[in-house]
């Protein structure tokens, strides 16, 4: 695994769609995104950060991984997740949250 560099606002691989990816007949991402999944953690917890997308390190891959070991309205400790091919949606709810975006 690798800790890698963390593109900052500004740079065009941020301002651009991420591209889906390929999942297997059971839903599963291939090897090489799978590597990438790890790089990305390990990049996420080095800099102590809760989520981060690929994008965020230079891949214009749909892929994002996310911490919710600790969050602070549950006491479940789930973990780390991790999403492929997710869509943001909005949320009818004015919700109010810390932002911490590495790459800010």
């Amino acid at each position: 695994m690798a800790i890698l560099p963390i593109c900052i606002v500004g740079e065009p691989v941020l301002h651009r769609p991420t591209e889906l990816v390929e999942l297997d007949d059971k839903g599963r991402p291939s090897d090489e995104i799978v590597t990438l999944l790890d790089d990305m953690y390990e990049t996420m917890d080095a800099d102590h950060g809760v989520g981060l997308a690929a994008n965020q390190i230079g891949v214009g891959a749909r892929v994002f991984c996310v911490d919710v070991s600790e969050h602070p309205k549950t006491r479940d400790h789930h973990g780390t997740f991790v999403l492929c091919n997710a869509e943001v949606v909005t949320s009818s709810r004015n919700e109010k949250a810390r932002e911490g975006c590495m790459s800010v």
